[in-house]
């Protein structure tokens, strides 16, 4: 009999579950709730396309994109929605709040704006609220005290203003709390929430620096990140959990007997003003595993504590200070260290010869370093990046450099380094400007697939420039400026269609300038806007933990750190007749310099189907006949040097189509006729014509008559004022 019991059991429970919830045997979410999404839906602004999945009469919970629900009750539990769905501004729809079952609402990077519905109070089992990276106004209300469930709220990066409500100290399950990059203008106080492990908190708009003694945090928190604050050590005192701090444009002031109780696995100062030495404090945290005291004001040797205190440390950054002295680095110390960068100080002496083996980023420029690259150097076969460049180096580079098997970046600029670039050497950025290099352009580098920027300029190579450069399929830039090449520019150019910047100034060079070259793709296509041009390093883990490493606090940025590296390459260019300096190089920067070089015969006549073109620059070589009507069509053009060349007939009327130009010589040629006198080829002053005898019309004195304009009426007196007010 006891079996059918068990049976009988079974079969009521079952018919319960079937006739008291209405969402079992529909297996789909309520319609109310998929109403409401819908209605959420119309408050966005979503791309073609996009969205597309959310249709009246399908499946919410396994149809539509960003939705979840729960596997049992098919209540939906997450909307999540970021840019990835298309979603490019809005509200946020107080339909939301029709969606009781709510645990996880993620909108970020949409563009939202407006304020956050009251409504949303009554979602008690909201447990995630990220609401990231939008233009979302207002204050924060207080009826996200409600929400007592929270355990990570991000709002980050916003226009809140205002002050946190006081209530939030309620929140006791409250883990993770982003709250950086708004317009808060009050101070706060988070004691109460005794759950919270992160806590970012920077780039306020304080009426005044926040002081430590203003800011209680719980003593439960284990990553902190602060900005505007005057610290003291008594902002720590009671912090016994902390693993990770990063402080930026912050002052310090603490107390050289301070002794914390806390073990830190990184720390980040940035900026701040740390009475310019390194705090001794520091010294007896033996955990860390990350260092970076960047732009930080400090004035002295590197401690010795630091090599030997350490032994975790993986990453250490020190640069852009004021240290001095030697870097010495003692055998076996740091042995672990993958990240090393000391650039933008005063160090002196040699290149260190001792240096951790497994580094695999190493910035040593902008120093005073002396003597040649340590034979040492060709045992760091993990080095990704690598920059010497800005000291005093001299001698060779070491020819084993070319079995870095993995090197990206690779900057020697700026030295005074001498022989030829080793045979095989391929990196994705190769920047050797400025040495005193010679031979011929090396053919191996023609191999190197993946060559994005070359700046071989201010050396002293000679001979043709092969016609195997136009291997180079992913090369940008190219740089080869004040050599002694010579020969003809490659018609083979015209196979590099990534390139957008290329400098062949100041050579040798002669012969015609090849129609292929108005057939560069990069710099046919005009954009409006673009990103900064970077070689993207792979992702490098800032903290190498172990997976098993049950110390590291929980889910947030942290837990993974990826610590992405740019290379910012920069670029030296004859702008505007300007020498300019580009800290980094934007994918809507082109051009084209072959000044002072041995050019001679016509402009190709197409030459304006670079429509793209910012920069050009053919001055001082032999040219002649006209100048192409077709120059026109480059409409963002910015910076034209067609001086001292032999140019004649007229100056194009379609000149004034380029309404961006901001400098422009056609000085020294043998132009004639009137100068055009339309937008903007009445701006420029006469230094941009001079030197053509027989050029005539404004700026310039020779048949130059500005129109007449008629002067406006002169403006009532007070008297006149008066008058009408009584008249009226």
């Amino acid at each position: 009999m006891a079996v059918p019991l068990v049976n009988f059991a079974l079969i009521s429970a079952a018919f319960t579950i079937l006739f008291t919830n209405p969402c079992v045997g529909r297996f789909n979410c309520p319609t109310h709730e998929s109403q409401a999404l819908l209605s959420f839906k119309e408050a966005l602004n979503v791309s073609d396309g996009n969205l597309s999945s959310w249709v009246n009469g399908t499946d919410c919970c396994s149809k539509w994109d960003g939705i979840s629900c729960n596997n049992f009750t098919y209540r939906v539990e997450r909307v999540n929605l970021s840019a990835e769905q298309g979603v490019q501004s809005g509200l946020i729809s107080g339909s939301l709040c029709n969606l009781p079952f709510l645990k996880y609402l993620i909108l970020t990077n949409i563009g939202l704006t407006g304020t956050i519905p009251s409504c949303l109070g009554n979602i008690s089992h909201l447990n995630y609220l990220h609401l990231k990276n939008n233009r979302l106004s207002g204050i924060v209300p207080p009826f996200i005290c409600q929400l007592t469930n929270l355990s990570h709220i991000d709002i980050a990066f916003n226009q809140f203003r205002g002050i946190l409500p006081s209530c939030l100290q309620n929140l006791s399950l409250l883990k993770y709390l982003s709250i950086s990059f708004n317009q808060f203008n009050e101070k706060f106080q988070l004691a109460g929430l005794s759950s919270l492990d992160q806590l970012y908190a920077r780039h306020f708009s304080f009426r005044e620096n926040i002081t430590s003694s203003e800011l209680t945090l719980p003593s439960s928190v284990k990553i902190l990140w602060l900005s505007h604050i005057a610290i003291s050590d008594t902002l720590f005192h009671n912090l016994a959990e902390l693993k990770f701090v990063f402080l930026s444009d912050c002052v310090l002031n603490i107390s050289t007997t301070w002794i914390p109780q806390f073990q830190l696995g990184g720390l980040d100062i940035t900026s701040c003003s740390i009475d310019g030495r390194i705090p001794d404090w520091l010294s007896a945290q033996y955990s860390l595993r990350g260092l970076q005291l960047v732009d930080d004001n400090i004035v002295e040797e590197i401690p010795s504590w630091i090599w030997q205190n350490f032994a975790e440390l993986i990453h250490l950054n020190l640069s852009r200070n004021h240290l001095h002295g030697n870097l010495t680095i003692p055998n076996r110390s740091v042995r672990w260290m993958t990240l090393l960068d000391v650039s933008r100080n005063a160090l002196t002496g040699n290149v260190p010869s001792q240096l951790p083996p497994y580094l695999e980023l190493l910035m040593l420029n902008d120093n005073a370093l002396i003597g040649s690259i340590p034979q040492s150097f060709c045992t760091l076969t993990n080095l990704v990046k690598l920059d010497m460049s800005s000291n005093k180096l001299n001698g060779n580079i070491p020819p084993c450099f070319a079995n870095y098997k993995f090197i990206q970046v690779l900057n020697l600029g700026d030295n005074s380094l001498e022989g030829t670039i080793p045979h095989g050497l391929c990196s994705s950025s190769l920047i050797v400007r400025n040495n005193k290099l010679s031979g011929a352009f090396p053919p191996s580098i023609t191999n190197c697939k993946t060559l994005q920027l070359l700046d071989i300029g201010q050396n002293n190579f000679s001979g043709e420039i092969p016609q195997s450069v136009g291997n180079l399929s992913a090369i940008k830039v190219l740089l080869m400026k004040d050599n002694r090449f010579s020969g003809c520019v490659p018609s083979k150019l015209v196979h590099l269609k990534q390139l957008q910047i290329l400098d062949l100034s100041s050579n040798n060079i002669s012969g015609f300038i090849p129609h292929s070259v108005a057939s560069l793709r990069a710099m046919s296509v005009a954009r409006e806007d673009g990103h900064m041009l970077s070689v993207m390093l792979k992702p490098y883990h800032l903290y190498a933990r172990d997976k098993g490493d049950k110390s590291w606090p929980g889910i947030g940025p942290f837990e993974e750190w990826v610590y992405e590296v740019l290379s910012h390459d920069e670029l030296d260019m004859i702008v505007k007749g300007l020498h300019l300096h580009y800290p980094y190089i934007l994918s809507t920067l082109t051009g084209i310099d072959l000044s002072n070089n041995q050019l001679n015969g016509h402009i190709p006549f197409d030459f304006g189907k670079l429509k793209g073109l910012r920069f050009l620059n053919l001055s001082r070589n032999n040219l002649n006949g006209i100048i192409p009507p077709s120059f026109g069509e480059m409409v963002q053009l910015e910076s034209l040097d067609l001086s001292t060349n032999r140019f004649s007939g007229r100056i194009p009327a379609e000149f004034q189509s380029l309404t961006l130009l901001a400098c422009l010589n056609l000085s020294n040629n043998n132009l004639s006729g009137s100068i055009p006198q339309g937008r903007q080829m009445i701006t420029f002053e006469n230094t941009s014509y001079s030197g053509n005898p027989n050029l005539e019309g404004c700026p310039l004195p020779k048949k130059c008559s500005w129109p007449e304009f008629s002067l406006p009426p002169p403006l009532p007196s007070t008297n006149d004022i008066q008058d009408e007010k009584e008249d009226y």
